[in-house]
């Protein structure tokens, strides 16, 4: 079962392909925006691990060199621990996905980003969170998503959603909102002396964006849940 989905978002396309790759994860969706294409998996322990008092929730945001056609030289030529930014971005997949688990679940659960290619003009980081949130959406992982994130900016007194790479590079706002259907759960920021009511209409604005990207979700989440539900049982 190989099913393509897309829509406009931003002035770029995102296109969600399901069931292409990663068959024995419990999710799985194939993540394009522009350029950037993102794997992001979701897999589950069957049973819960004994003897612990809290949900084992493991984000994993892998970027390697590849991703942007160079490989690394000089001295250190292998790529080792996880960058800086693949640390803080696991932190803010996790933060918004966390409290969508019931709160009694034990089992481990691991959610992997795997960066194939980049386009620096739509954020891998981006593309990771709304993986992340698809493919446990789709998943027989209990989990009450979907969530969408976007990325906020400010280029010459202008509001820009998922800026591009050199608009990020002027832009007097950092701003990354995660949401889900009726609510704002998190919101990750740096400014240069934003006014308060330009930062107000930048949060319900990416607010709204989340909402379009929600639905677009919502319009094959049932069906791909009913196909998947069916190979599944198929399978055992």
């Amino acid at each position: 079962m190989f099913k393509t989905y897309s829509m406009e978002l931003a002035g770029r396309t995102l296109t969600c392909e399901i069931g292409r790759v990663a068959a024995q994860a419990n999710g799985a969706a194939l993540m394009r925006y522009g350029d950037t294409v993102v794997l992001s998996t979701a897999t589950a322990s069957e049973k819960p691990r004994e003897g612990i008092d809290f949900f084992p929730l493991s984000v994993e945001y892998s970027e390697k060199m590849y991703a942007v056609g160079k490989i690394p030289g000089g001295f250190t030529r292998r790529e080792g621990k996880p960058s800086d930014n693949a640390i803080l971005t696991d932190r803010v997949i996790d933060r918004p996905m966390r409290p969508l688990f019931p709160k009694d679940y034990r089992n481990d659960v691991t959610l992997e980003n795997l960066v194939l290619d980049v386009d620096q003009d739509c954020a891998p980081e981006v593309l990771a969170m709304l993986g992340s949130a698809l493919a446990t959406t789709i998943s027989d992982i209990p989990f009450d998503g979907p969530v969408a994130a976007t990325q906020v900016g400010l280029v010459d007194g202008e509001l820009v959603y998922n800026p591009t790479a050199a608009q990020r590079e002027v832009s007097d706002l950092a701003l990354t909102v995660a949401s889900t259907r009726d609510k704002v759960i998190m919101i990750e920021a740096g400014a240069n002396e934003v006014p308060e009511d330009l930062m107000i209409k930048a949060i319900y604005g990416a607010h709204d964006l989340n909402g379009e990207i929600i639905k677009f979700f919502d319009t094959f989440r049932e069906k791909l849940l009913i196909l998947l539900g069916i190979r599944r049982i198929l399978s055992k």
